[in-house]
Order: C-alpha cells, then sequence, then structure tokens
C-alpha cells in the first residue's frame, strides 16, 4: 500500500531543531566529542514508524527506522545530519529525544515538503547536553 505523501501545514506542530553533528577526537585520544555549531529550528510532523515497516527496516544489516518527519522543503539534509526534539513533561520536566537522520525524500515531487526517516538514537529527560555546546 503507497504511503500517504499529503501533509497539511496543521500538522506541523513539533518545534525541531535541525542540527549538523561535528565528530573530533577527543583531547586524550580515548573517544570522541560531538558537536553540534549549526542548528536551525523548524516546525516538523514527527510520526513513529508502523510495527511493518520498523520490523522490515530491522531485516537488514542496517539500524532501522523508528520515525518519520515531515517538514517544509530544506536542501542538503544528509546523515551528518542530527534532530533534536523536546516536550515538556505535566512534573514541569524536559523530555528529549534526538534522532539520527537515514534517509530524506522529497513528497509529491514538488520540493514543498520533506519526509526524512530517521533512528531514534537516544532518549533522556532534564537538560540535554549536548544541545548548545
Amino acid at each position: 500500500m503507497p504511503e500517504d505523501e499529503r501533509v497539511r501545514v496543521g500538522r506541523l506542530r513539533w518545534p525541531i531543531l535541525i542540527a549538523t553533528r561535528e565528530q573530533t577526537p577527543e583531547a586524550a585520544g580515548v573517544g570522541i566529542v560531538e558537536a553540534f555549531p549549526a542548528m536551525a529550528s523548524v516546525r516538523a510532523d514527527v510520526q513513529p514508524v508502523g510495527a511493518m515497516t520498523y520490523w522490515g527496516s530491522m531485516q537488514t544489516d542496517s539500524p532501522g527506522i523508528t520515525h518519520r518527519i515531515f517538514i517544509r522543503w530544506r536542501d542538503a539534509l544528509d546523515n551528518t545530519t542530527v534532530i533534536f526534539r523536546t516536550s515538556l513533561r505535566n512534573d514541569g520536566t524536559l523530555r528529549w529525544e534526538r534522532f539520527r537522520v537515514r534517509r530524506c525524500k522529497e513528497l509529491g515531487g514538488r520540493k514543498r515538503f520533506l519526509c526524512i526517516e530517521c533512528e531514534l538514537e537516544e532518549t533522556g529527560t532534564g537538560n540535554n547536553p549536548d544541545v548548545g555546546q
């Protein structure tokens, strides 16, 4: 069954940050330091994929697609791109999620909306130490 490629602007309700990941060797030489120097704030529709899509992507050697994120058209999103989403919980603390971009595709061939297939990389509560570095 083909995927529904209709996106309505009213569905873009989540504020997200699109960041470029830069990885450098740690000074001690034992690890990798990540930084996110370039960030842009946009509105998005964040949807988890269905069970069959997730299961199908897990059957290959590559990591699974867990979410589809729909945004207005942007150029040059590659696999160094990271997406952050934060939401306020009922107790007043923040919940954050970090997504790794796996694939992008334009919808309807019109360069109006973009579907980003992502893998949920990390999630947590409180302040995300990576955002804002």
